[in-house]
């Protein structure tokens, strides 16, 4: 095996933590052979799938638009317009896009807020230094 230890250390892990899982009824079928473990693969529900070319089209789509975006309160319809049916994900993909710092733990007003005060705010805000003449 080429895993390096930790990830011999993980594994052996979650085994532990499967069969500590176990109904003592399970277990008993494990060892006299009358069961089997099975390794089942988890999709992380926190984010959809990336290699969809379909959403990484309209999450840049909206990225651009947000940058675009003339004031905070077109940002804000935009963001309210969004139709999509994992409104969360879609937000989380775009801030990661944007490079603003959110997580899954976020609700989507607070994504909404984050995406407006560090996309668009920031924008604004920069533009109105550059206007200012010393």
């Amino acid at each position: 095996m080429r895993g390096s230890r930790q990830e011999i250390a993980n594994l052996f892990s979650a085994f532990a933590d499967a069969i500590g899982s176990m109904s003592d009824q399970e277990f008993r079928n494990l060892v006299q052979g009358k069961a089997k473990l099975r390794l089942v693969e988890v999709p992380n529900p926190q984010t959809p799938p990336a290699e969809d070319p379909c959403l990484n089209e309209a999450v840049a789509e909206l990225a651009q638009n947000l940058n675009d975006a003339k004031s905070r309160e077109a940002a804000k319809d935009l963001l309210a317009s969004i139709q999509q049916p994992r409104k969360k994900q879609f937000l989380l993909l775009t801030a990661r896009a944007c490079g603003v710092n959110v997580t899954a733990k976020d609700s989507i007003k607070s994504i909404e807020e984050q995406l407006v005060a560090n996309v668009v705010g920031a924008k604004l805000r920069s533009e109105a230094i550059k206007k200012v003449s010393f």
